[in-house]
């Protein structure tokens, strides 16, 4: 059998596992509409502004602001200064689980802003060699788990599209997910968020 004719390598585990198969009562809330510093910046100064509606784990109302931790936001370039941004949490009242509150733009677990990451994979920025291999093998990874989420959950002409193509990996998947989202400066942030909204935990890279 021809190397263009095996499947394409599963991703890591860190990509599919949700919090529902994990046990995790808490967990990251993305502020899918936050998709710049400044925005970010804003909605710190006003806990009510992050705080969600209700708790994701038993939809109790009173979520109280928790803290706050610190996320460092690293540049492709390894030499540049990072970036260190503050991030609120949120406790429920009833059943104590913690929640963190991302702003979009920032990527899970990635080390990075979305727009970096989105750079380096469209080949306009190195990022460190390892880095690249990494992501770059992430966006090679099988797709199935996506579309199989996204079928079972979008309606309309994106759910017909996934549907006749079937895209096989991570980088298909992105471009064919990418006309259906509004014009922006970033689409792996949206294409993420998306993807958590659907399956929190689940994660694009």
């Amino acid at each position: 059998m021809s190397a263009n004719t095996l499947p394409p390598p599963q991703p890591p585990e860190c990509l599919t596992r949700s919090y529902l198969s994990r046990g995790i009562k808490g967990g990251t809330i993305i502020a899918e509409d936050v998709l710049d510093l400044a925005e970010h910046r804003r909605r710190l100064l006003n806990a009510d502004s992050y705080r969600p509606d209700e708790c994701r784990n038993c939809g109790d109302v009173r979520n109280h602001a928790h803290c706050f931790r610190e996320r460092t936001l690293r540049g492709a370039d390894p030499r540049r200064r990072p970036l260190v941004v503050e991030i609120r949490l949120y406790r429920c009242a009833c059943c104590g689980a913690v929640f963190t509150v991302l702003p979009a733009f920032i990527a899970r677990h990635l080390w990075r802003a979305w727009k970096t990451v989105e750079r380096v994979a469209r080949g306009e920025e190195l990022a460190p060699k390892k880095t690249m291999e990494r992501w770059f093998s992430r966006l090679e990874s099988d797709a199935s788990q996506l579309v199989q989420v996204f079928t079972a959950s979008v309606q309309g002409a994106l759910s017909d599209a996934l549907q006749r193509s079937r895209p096989s990996v991570r980088e298909a998947f992105i471009a064919l997910v990418k006309p259906f989202l509004a014009a922006g400066s970033s689409i792996f942030d949206r294409i993420a968020a998306w993807i958590h909204r659907l399956e929190a935990g689940v994660r694009l890279m």
